[in-house]
């Protein structure tokens, strides 16, 4: 079981875990069992309590599998980013309320069209690079859902999460869920 003091404190009192050992995480053969498809509540309830749990284990395992992606496939990541940010500017560009903005749309509507036209087709002449990155950002994420779905919960696990409900402690991965819509707190 793990203290508090064990945590590493981030801003405002939110936790980072300890790193579970690697046994722990991955090498214990008992602790693995088919999800129960026909019970999703003691199904979420696995996974969340697992996301909570090895969530230091989780993102250090995104993180580098991501990066071992860009690594392999760095350019097609560079550009795929470039177009996934050119695009989202693009909207934001189209939808703000700012004034100067709305002035600049409506003084020069044949840049403004042009200008999306010209991002649209960088999208997608590159739209391979942008899967890519899809990838690269995805599968990382379906392993770790796959791991929690089918890691059972021991005792530990338990106990770190009861903190984490009754608010004795708040954690990133906690603050995601909740952002998500995913209430852990009781």
């Amino acid at each position: 079981m793990t203290t508090s003091s064990e945590n590493m404190q981030i801003m405002n009192g939110v936790e980072v875990p300890p790193f579970r050992n690697f046994h722990e995480f991955l090498l214990e053969t008992d602790r693995y069992e088919r999800p129960p498809f026909n019970d999703f509540k003691k199904w979420n309830n696995r996974i969340i309590s697992n996301l909570l749990y090895f969530q230091t284990n989780y993102f250090v395992t995104i993180i580098t599998l991501f990066l071992l992606h860009t690594f392999i496939s760095s350019q097609d990541i560079f550009v795929g980013l470039i177009a996934v940010v050119a695009v989202i500017a693009t909207l934001i560009f189209a939808v703000s309320a700012d004034a100067n903005i709305k002035k600049m749309r409506t003084d020069h509507p044949l840049v403004t069209l042009g200008g999306i036209i010209l991002v649209a087709y960088f999208f997608i002449s590159v739209f391979q690079s942008v899967l890519v990155v899809a990838f690269a950002l995805l599968f990382p994420v379906f392993l770790v859902l796959v791991h929690a779905s089918l890691r059972l919960r021991g005792i530990a696990n338990r106990a770190a999460n009861v903190k984490e409900q009754l608010g004795i402690r708040t954690s990133v991965m906690g603050q995601i869920l909740d952002r998500t819509g995913l209430n852990v707190k009781v």
